[in-house]
């Protein structure tokens, strides 16, 4: 659409650099642009695209993935697995520079190997069943609502709450335990996809607030979120980069610090026959975060802490007080080399006892649109210690 490299918006896709950030923040829509398209934008013959304000290409990507795990405590005994993971389309986009919109729909993902449920070898498939094909994001988000400096997003999102989408990772698992975990059978986690409505604003061009309401089928009131995150030196939210003084150097020429905030309050139960939640649960998470960038080295830190009422649904509830931190360091070396080795450390107790997880990774893309990654986690748990090894490809297009 923009007639750009995927490296204008990402590292080693798909995580964000700074621009690509500004480019989420702002609607899907190229930064610096004022709130609808300029005219006379269009070149001769495209004056259907734009009156209609429609994309003058259908605006669909693919993203790709396979990979090859070494569990040496699997459960079914096959250590070594290869597998064919997912395939997921993309769209995104906006009309008129007004109105953006997103959508991600998982075409296929690896279900669980067929072996351990037939007894007879001649029955088992090669192949794992697929997990059924869902839609995982889908909303708009009306720019700068009646002329004020609102965002407002309806749909299915995934809520603002972390400096980092669940995507916005360079490796494909695990994914962040301060926003993935979950406490006993609710199934809540924070980086959750739900249906809602959201407010979020850009006040002046480092701020970043956001609110919203979530619909959560079964219960008899709606979750509610909100964001707070604030960027110091390197590119602003607007996606404009610092002026830099030559004849004086200063550490904020390269550095930039965000912090953020976050909350969640919500309720859950056990449905019935009817479709009505009992023995409720009320949760809430709150967390605090930080993302650092120099030149090369990036530094992410987050930590969550919660408490659930009743996680396991009983008649007789008990609340859980959970608690979850991440720490990841990643250096890029850059083209054209583009090598990322990291190290990501993290820490969970979700009531039932301290998970410890160390994991070397490296990464590295040959092409801007192909991704191949090599991870170790060596986990530390109170049923024992583990070791996986997983290598990873994934390309879009």
């Amino acid at each position: 659409q923009h007639k750009t490299e995927c490296s204008t918006c990402h590292t080693i896709y798909p995580e964000l650099n700074e621009f690509g950030d500004a480019f989420l923040k702002n609607g899907y829509v190229w930064p610096h642009k004022k709130g609808e398209a300029a005219k006379g934008a269009e070149p001769a013959g495209n004056e259907w695209s734009a009156i209609s304000g429609l994309p003058q290409q259908i605006p669909i990507s693919l993203t790709a993935s396979a990979d090859l795990a070494y569990d040496e405590d699997a459960a079914d005994g096959n250590k070594l697995d290869l597998s064919a993971r997912s395939i997921t389309l993309q769209a995104g986009g906006s009309f008129r520079d007004l109105v953006g919109f997103f959508a991600t729909y998982n075409l296929y993902s690896q279900g669980g190997q067929r072996a351990s449920t037939l007894s007879t070898p001649a029955l088992n498939t090669n192949v794992p069943p697929g997990n059924t094909p869902d839609l995982d994001e889908l909303f708009l988000v009306w720019r700068q609502a009646a002329g004020t400096p609102v965002n407002v997003k309806v749909g299915r999102f995934e809520p603002k709450l972390s400096l980092w989408k669940k995507s916005n990772r360079i490796l494909p698992v695990p994914s962040y335990a301060s926003t993935t975990y979950r406490v006993g059978f609710s199934p809540f986690s924070s980086d959750a996809t739900e249906d809602g409505v959201e407010l979020n604003a850009l006040l002046g061009n480092r701020l970043f607030v956001a609110a919203g309401v979530v619909d959560r089928n079964g219960g008899d009131r709606e979750d509610g979120y909100g964001h707070i995150s604030y960027k110091i030196g390197g590119t602003d939210l607007k996606g404009q980069e610092p002026e830099v003084d030559l004849e004086h150097d200063s550490v904020w020429d390269f550095l930039s610090v965000t912090l953020g905030g976050f909350g969640y309050w919500g309720q859950n139960g056990e449905f019935d026959g009817d479709g009505i939640a009992r023995n409720l649960n009320n949760f809430r998470r709150i967390g605090a975060e930080a993302d650092i960038l120099y030149k090369r080295l990036h530094l992410k830190g987050s930590g969550s802490f919660g408490r659930d009422s009743n996680p396991d649904f009983s008649l007789f509830a008990t609340s859980v007080d959970s608690r979850a931190y991440t720490l990841e360091g990643e250096y890029y070396l850059g083209a054209p080399v583009n090598l990322v080795p990291l190290f990501r450390y993290e820490y969970l107790n979700a009531g039932y006892g301290a998970i410890k997880r160390f994991t070397p990774a490296l990464a590295y893309a040959p092409l801007q649109n192909l991704r191949l990654s090599l991870e170790y986690t060596h986990s530390i748990a109170p049923e024992g210690t583990g070791n996986i090894a997983f290598a990873s490809i994934a390309f879009s297009l």
